[in-house]
């Protein structure tokens, strides 16, 4: 039969629902403060936030994912007998939890309209996730400069080292230097 275009699409909302059903945590109360500007949120440079709270790495998560990547190694299948003691999560599933993981622990920005991600500078996989084992983000913002000197409001280019904690280790899964972009009112 020939291939179903929509499936990346389908397998993707299903990988959406397990990450808001896995972590099941209540973040009422871990509300951080929101910036008023772009030009205090340059000021924020060197600020740590975190660690959030710990998220929950289950079979069905890796297995959504697996399918909607089409990444089926046996060290992530259920029950597989790896070096690790187990399955463990994909690599690259750690790194795309990033937004949940660290949203939560940084501040919102009251001035922005929309926040991109660019990409990262660095990015090294230091450990693996067991399946079943509880993740967390801690965030240092190395650098948060504006996108125009002339036009503050415009908005900001943030640098970030995200570092992923596994529960009950003392080395982290991934250590990432974050670029994202938080974009303002553009005055004319």
């Amino acid at each position: 039969s020939p291939p179903d275009p929509d499936r990346a699409l389908r397998r993707a909302r299903v990988l959406s629902g397990q990450v808001v059903s896995c972590s099941g945590e209540d973040h009422a109360d871990h509300a951080v403060a929101a910036t008023e500007s772009p030009l205090a949120w340059t000021r924020r440079a060197g600020d740590v936030f975190g660690p959030g709270d710990w998220f929950l790495v289950e079979q069905p998560l890796v297995d959504a994912f697996a399918q909607c990547t089409r990444d089926d190694q046996w060290i992530h299948r259920a029950g597989a007998d790896t070096p690790f003691g187990g399955p463990i999560a994909h690599g690259f599933l750690t790194l795309s939890l990033l937004p949940v993981l660290c949203k939560h622990v940084m501040p919102t920005h009251a001035w922005a309209t929309s926040e991109i991600n660019c990409g990262f500078n660095k990015m090294r996989f230091l450990s693996p996730v067991k399946v079943g084992a509880r993740v967390r983000a801690t965030v240092l913002v190395t650098a948060a400069e504006l996108l125009d000197s002339k036009n503050p409001s415009a908005g900001t280019q943030t640098t970030s080292k995200v570092t992923i904690e596994i529960e009950g280790t003392t080395k982290p899964a991934l250590v990432a230097e974050w670029v994202t972009r938080q974009y303002g009112c553009l005055e004319r």
